[in-house]
Formats: C-alpha cells, structure tokens, sequence
C-alpha cells in the first residue's frame, strides 16, 4: 500500500520534474515574457532529461550548440525550433523572434501534451508592422466643441486606468502576434507630458497629470515585453486649448505660425525623452491645409524628434509615421526623407470602409507611389462604417486582401476595431468586451499580417476548429463559418454600387433615403468609392441610363449586385439556423449572432427592394410614364417594411447602430448625442418619405403637374465675429454686394439663408489667397459660398474633408457662376479659414444643433421644371 501511494505522489504534477527553460543570460523582457510561458505550458509535461534552451543566434548561451543553422530571415521577429538531441532550441533573430518562437513551442505543447518528437521548423513574418488602432476619442464631441481634441481622464476614458483589461488586450494581441498597437488622439501631449516651457498648456490638474504619466508608463512597458510598439497619434495643427485661451489663438490652425511651430517641436522633443521606446504617428491635414504639410513636416516635426534624440544621447533614429491623410505626402516625403531616413508612410485601404478585396486607380496609385519612394509604407483599414455594428469575421476576405496589399508591397497593416468611436464597449445591449465580441475579426488580421500565403482548404478547417472552440461542435462551427463569410460580402460590395461615401459620414446600417439614391451628387459623393476602392462597375444613374438606351453594361450593376448580396445575405441566415441545435457551448452569444445574420438580411432586403425602387424612379426621368412611377411604389412599400423587420430585430438587443454620434455623420440623417443613433429613430423619416411619394404619385395622376415649394423657413443663425483677415461683414440679400471691392451684386439667396450675417472679400487679394479668422460663441456650422470656375486661382475649392454641400445654386449674382453652399462644423471660440487662392464667400453660422437639408434651390417653378430634378417626389 505504502509503494502503490509512492508511485501515485511520483505521477502527481507537483511531483513531476519540470521540463528545465533557460534563457540567455542577457535574455531582454520580451525573451523572458516568453520562457515564462513556454515554462508554464510545461508544468504538466514529463521529459526525464529534457530541457528548453532559448535566445538569439548571437546570444553566448546558444554558444554550445555551434554551428546553428542561419534563419530564413533577417527580420527581428524571425525564429526557428529544433532538436538537438534532448535539448529544444529556441533560435531568434531577435528578443520578438525568441518571444513568438518560445509562443509557437508552447503552443504545440499544449495541443499534444507533449514536447514535438522531431522538430525543425522556422517561420517570419510577411509583415513588418501588424496592429490594431485604439481611440483615445468618444462618440461625441464634447472638449470645446474641437474636433479629435480629448483630454485623458478617468471621466472621459476610464478603460485608460484599468490594468487588468489592458492586461487581458495586450496578453489578446500577444497570442495573435500583433507588435504594434496606435492610440489616436487630437492633442495627446497635455495629457502625457509636463511642458515646464509652457505652463500656461497644462490642462490637467498636477496630481491626473502624474497618474497619467505613470498609467502611460505602465502600459507602454507592459505591451513592450509583449513585443507590441505602443505608438502615439496626433493631428496638426492642435493646440494645447489652454494656451489657445492664454495667446488668443484657435485651437485649430490651418495656417503654420512661429509660435505653434516653436510648441509643437517642443511637446515631439519632451515626447521622444520622455518616452524613447514609444512611436508617434501624425496626421499632417485636415486642420492644416495640404500645401502647409511638407513644411511642418521638415521645419518642426523632424527637428522636434532630433532634440529630443539630442537629449537622450541617440544616434538611432527613432520611426516616425506619416499619414498621407488630407496632406501633399508625397512632396512631404520626397522632403524629409534626405533629412531622416527612418520613416513610414500610411495610406487607407478603402477609405473608412471595408469595400474590396484590392485597389485600383488613383487609391491603387499612391499606394504604389509610397512605396515606391523607399519608406516602409503601412495600409490603414480605417473606421469600418459600413460594417458597424454587426458582427463580421470572413477569413477569406481578409486572407485575400492581405494577398493584395503584398503584392503592391505594403510592409505594415493597421487595423481598426470593428467600432472604434466607443472603445471598448460593443454596440450590444448589453454592450460586451469588443475584442472578446469580435475575436474573430481581430484574428483573421493578426493571421494573415502574419502569413497571408496560406492553403484554402487547410484554413477552413483551422477556423472550423477556432469556431468550435467557442460554440463546442465542429458541425456547427463549420455552418457558422459559412454564415459568417456570406454575410461578410454584403456591405463591402454593396456600398460602392449605390453609396455616397466610404466615409464615416454615412452610417449604410441605417440606410438611405431615396433622394441619396437617385441624386448622390446632391450629398457630395466621393467617386473614390467606386472608381478606387471598389472593381470596375456601374452607379444607378450609369445603369439607368444604359438600360434606356439598350447599351451594354461594364463589370458589377447596381440592381445585379443589390440582388447578389440579398441572396448571400438569406443563405447567410440559412446556415446560421442550421447550426443553431448543434451549438452546445456559449448558446447565449449564438443567439445574438444568429439574431444578427437575420437583421443583416432584413438590411439588404431592404436596400434591394429600396434600389430597385430607386432604379425606376430614375427611369421615369427619361420615360416620362408615370408606370415607372406606379411599379416603384410596391418596392418602396416592401422595403419600408423590411426596415420595420430591422428595427423590431434590433429594438432589444443593440444601444445603437453608428459610433459616431456628431455632426460629422450627415448620411442618411445627421447625427448628434441622441440624433439617429439606432434605426428605430430613423423609421418615421421613412415613412414620411413614402407618404411622400404617394402624395406626390397621385398629384401627378390627378393634375399632370407637380408642385414646387418655393418658400422655406430660414435657418437660425449664429453670430460670427471677423477678428482677423480682409474681410467685410454684410447682410446676405438679394441687392447686396458679393465682394468687398467689386459692383456685382447679389441677385437671389437661398430662403434658407435669409437674416443670416455674412463676410465678404477682396475679389484682387482672393488669387493669392485670403486667410479669415472667426470667432463663433458656440460650436456651430460655418456656411461658405464656392463656386467653379476655369480661371486659375479665380475660384476656392472646397476641402476634401468634412465639408458637405448644402444647397446648390444657393446663390446667384449676374455675370458670375452660381455658388453651392457647403457647410462645415467649428468649435466654439477661434477658427481660421484658409482656403488657398481663390474668392469664397462666407455666407453665415448655424448652430451645431440643426439639421439642415441639402437640395437644388430653384428661385420661379418655370426654373425648376427646366431642370432635371426627381428629388421633389419625396418632399
């Protein structure tokens, strides 16, 4: 009895002889994090006589073991295992590469029980930076009315302070071989930095600044052992809003100046000391004008990096990352890169969308350009607007896209959480963990940046076998991954076909209305969408057109693919209720996935019936039959009560649809803190459309005419105060002066813009450019008048970026091109407007609150029945 309880103490694990792990000597952080668990994953393995040896082919303790074989690679992350007898090596071309291999042994110590017989396998990554973006950013616009602009508190961003959820993210990133990870702000430095140069900055109180900086340090050391690069993002020009208020100065600049260059290069310089292992990304535009990015990128971004090397006593470079974003990029990095050698280049891959597979065109252009100029150049899937909020994980088109950014030669993929603006909750009520929610959609990018030249079939069955893992049947993984790939294809194909944007100004999930539909160009539609991010193809007005004119199409159909993702949509839902009884893990989160697959198909139910609609209407612009307009109202009917079906599925079981919950969603509605946030507050809007079109479908029956409504309430103005520029203020009327040193005269205004105060310009001084500076009392809408002309520098453009065209033709003079009315939102407090050369003219403010509506403005009914307008049919 006494031998037989010996030999039970002798099997127990605790009795066990742990397989032995060495680290090198000098074995870094990282080398360590990854013997600890490789060590743990051999507790309860017997080996009498086996050990672990790992560290890299430099390292004197792999000394013994010469010669060792050479890796494949000479990237840092690059690793090889073998066996040498009883002793498992563990070789990397770097402390990461010791990391990942020390992960891949445990890893197949786990799923055998066992230390691998025979062993002689290397690996590498096919890209060089692999990582997900955080936003240190909300909802809504809530710091001074400033866009992008958030201080770091517990009040704002309380996920910021808890450990153990960074711990459970980084420890998540870790096992999916991410090594980089982004934290997108406006401003961070107040929130991480003491700028002793500039008191008058701080913004946080001494003792939130001290947590943070200490948070800071944390989590950047944490994720450094975990071989992730924690890299800082900013926009240019922010400001410090305290130092703003203290120099008089916006918070914004689009205009570089001495003393925002001269803050700017210190807040990088105490950065880089500060923090020396912790990366920056910048944003050069969007706030500075494009033409201004290559010389705050060479004459203040660059030298503040030096300084702060300067200081620290580096000869390294440290990496800076340079968005092509809403700046000249190319000439920036033709510029700097004599200047500093160790930069990157990051371009979005469909815009703020998931849309295709590749690029082509001019998105497929740049790309190829940036890579071309010899930085390591990073693809940015940004936002996801048209994935939100459902759940979304197709392998497949993941694998393929990956495929796609290698071969153009992308190094770096940069990945944004399926809902970005409200991190980390899920849009689900109750809202989850989004990494736990979306595990999959994380994977498949961590995956595949890893190696994306893997076999079909094998990955099918690895991702049956992730599936089952967490719904506990292989039968039922294998149909959920089939639901998850069919519904995967539905919004990316779709949106291009019938879209405005890929941009986070339109939400898809919460649909379109008819006039989006049938006159995209009233919304200001980006042709990138579909002639960059998308396959050769056809809009609603090219397909209309052709079929009325018995012409050939070209690729992909609206109508064709609105019928095409319906079907993948309905098989979606299929497959997900055929696994539905053999799911016996996790029942609870299926269902909602299920629940999911059915308000994906209610969606595209809709949007067929809606398209199809649309497609009529269209048609009836040529035919003149009111049958077209007959056979249309049925398919509005049915897509009308689709949308009901997506409400009553979603009513219960999400908080909201869109992250984005400020002014700068505009599509279908526009947005704000409680503003058509979930479908059910869009239903009414819908229904008033259809009621409309019924309406105006029978005045046509009754009377042969329609009617056009001529007056409409003027908007609420809000007063602009001209605090800088050669501008005039003046009342916006018909008989008023367009510009401060010319006769023309204001021949008729929008009924809109009536009571509204204005700035006019020097027309002389618009060709070398004029730069206005406005003080709003609170965050508003600044309304600006363009106009196209064909004389250089004669007309400002518009910028790219969120701005949106109002109300075409809502201003007119004789003897000079209509103006279009484009609005764009401001904070409260100084703003700088600077176009470039070219007259504008600012028409007024509104307050950040109304929802304005963009149209055609026709000034007598004889000018509207000139021109070809369907839009009145749903007004």
């Amino acid at each position: 009895m006494r031998s037989l309880l010996c030999l039970l103490v002798l099997l127990t694990p605790a009795a066990r002889a742990a397989v032995p792990v060495a680290a090198a000597t000098d074995a870094t952080p990282r080398e360590l994090t990854g013997t600890d668990r490789l060590r743990a994953a051999l507790a309860n393995v017997s080996a009498p006589g086996a050990r672990v040896v790992a560290g890299t082919l430099s390292s004197p303790t792999l000394a013994a073991f010469a010669p060792l074989p050479a890796l494949d690679s000479a990237d840092p992350e690059a690793f090889r295992l073998l066996r040498r007898g009883n002793t498992w090596l563990v070789l990397g071309s770097g402390s990461s590469g010791v990391l990942y291999g020390c992960l891949e042994l445990a890893r197949r110590v786990q799923e055998t029980g066992r230390l691998p017989e025979q062993i002689d396998f290397a690996d590498a990554p096919a890209f060089k930076l692999r990582g997900p973006a955080l936003g240190m950013q909300k909802t809504a616009i809530t710091y001074d009315g400033a866009m992008y602009d958030y201080r770091y508190t517990p009040q704002e961003f309380p996920f910021f302070y808890d450990k153990a959820l960074w711990t459970r993210y980084l420890d998540f990133l870790l096992a999916n071989r991410f090594n980089t990870l982004y934290l997108w702000n406006g401003h961070p430095f107040t929130s991480l930095l003491k700028l002793p140069r500039y008191p008058e900055a701080q913004e946080l109180p001494d003792a939130q600044l001290e947590q943070n900086m200490e948070m800071f340090r944390w989590l950047t050391g944490e994720a450094d052992r975990r071989g992730i690069w924690v890299i800082q993002a900013f926009y240019n020009i922010h400001i410090s809003h305290a130092l703003a208020r203290a120099h008089n100065l916006p918070f914004q600049l689009s205009t570089p100046t001495e003393f925002t260059s001269q803050y700017t290069r210190y807040c990088i310089s105490e950065f880089i000391h500060t923090y020396p292992n912790v990366g920056i990304m910048m944003t050069l535009g969007e706030a500075l004008r494009p033409e201004y990015g290559p010389q705050w990128l060479t004459g203040t971004i660059i030298p503040g990096v030096r300084d702060g090397m300067r200081e620290l006593g580096l000869s390294r470079e440290p990496p800076i990352i340079v968005r092509a974003h809403a700046t000249r990029i190319e000439d920036a990095i033709r510029q700097a890169l004599p200047l500093y050698r160790n930069i990157f280049t990051m371009h979005k891959w469909n815009g703020e969308s998931l849309t295709w597979t590749n690029v082509r065109g001019e998105v497929l252009r740049l790309h190829q350009s940036l890579v071309n100029l010899g930085s390591t150049h990073i693809a940015n899937v940004h936002l996801l607007s048209n994935l939100e909020p459902f759940r979304w994980g197709d392998p497949t088109f993941v694998r393929e896209t990956l495929q796609s950014m290698q071969r153009i030669g992308i190094r770096g993929v940069h990945v944004y959480p399926l809902r970005y603006w409200d991190w980390p909750n899920s849009p689900d009520n109750p809202p989850e963990i989004q990494f736990e929610r979306d595990w999959i959609w994380f994977e498949t990018w961590g995956r595949y940046s890893w190696n994306p030249a893997r076999d079909p079939a094998a990955e099918r069955r690895y991702w049956i076998s992730r599936i089952a893992a967490h719904y506990g049947n292989e039968q039922a993984a294998a149909k959920i991954l089939d639901a998850y790939e069919l519904s995967g294809v539905c919004a990316p194909r779709l949106l291009p076909r019938i879209g405005i944007t890929e941009g986070n100004r339109q939400s898809f999930t919460l649909g379109m209305l008819m006039t989006q539909l049938i006159d995209p160009e009233r919304y200001n539609a980006l042709t990138l969408l579909w002639e960059g991010d998308a396959p050769p193809g056809e809009r609603l007005d090219d397909y209309v057109r052709k079929e009325w004119l018995h012409q050939p199409h070209t690729g992909e159909t609206p109508v064709g693919v609105a019928d095409e993702v319906l079907a993948s949509a309905v098989r979606a839902v299929a497959a997900a209720e055929a696994a539905a009884p053999l799911v016996t893990r996790d029942r609870e989160e299926f269902a909602r996935f299920l629940n999911d697959m059915r308000a994906i198909e209610a969606q595209y139910r809709y949007y067929d019936a809606k398209t199809r609609a649309a497609a009529l209407v269209l048609r009836y612009g040529y035919s003149h039959d009111l049958a077209d307009l007959r056979a249309a109202l049925p398919l509005l009917r049915q897509s009308l009560d689709h949308y009901r079906s997506l409400v009553a599925l979603t009513d219960k079981t999400y908080r909201e649809g869109p992250s984005v919950h400020s002014i700068s969603r505009r599509i279908p509605f526009l947005g704000g803190p409680g503003r058509y946030t979930h479908w059910r507050d869009c239903l009414p809007a819908y229904e008033r459309e259809l009621a409309s079109f019924e309406r105006n479908l029978k005045q046509l029956e009754t009377t042969g005419t329609r009617t056009t409504t001529l007056d409409r309430p003027a908007w609420p103005s809000l007063p602009i105060t001209l605090t800088a520029g050669p501008g005039q203020a003046f009342s916006v009327r018909p008989g008023e002066k367009l510009y401060s040193d010319a006769d023309l005269t204001i021949e008729h205004a929008a009924p809109e813009l009536a009571g509204m105060t204005g700035i006019r310009i020097p027309r002389q001084a618009a060709a070398r450019g004029v730069h206005l500076e406005i003080e709003l009392p609170a965050p508003g809408q600044i309304l600006i008048g363009f106009f196209r002309s064909e004389k250089k520098n004669a007309a400002a453009a518009p910028p790219k970026d969120e701005w949106d065209p109002l109300l075409r033709n809502g201003l007119t003079a004789a003897g000079h091109p209509a103006f279009t009315v484009w609005a764009h939102q401001l904070p409260r407090g100084k703003s700088d407007l600077d176009f470039g050369p070219g007259a504008f003219v600012v028409l007024g403010a509104i307050p950040q609150s109304v929802q304005p509506e963009a149209r055609m403005v026709f000034y007598s009914a004889s000018d509207a029945s000139r021109r070809p307008d369907l839009d009145w049919l749903f007004e």
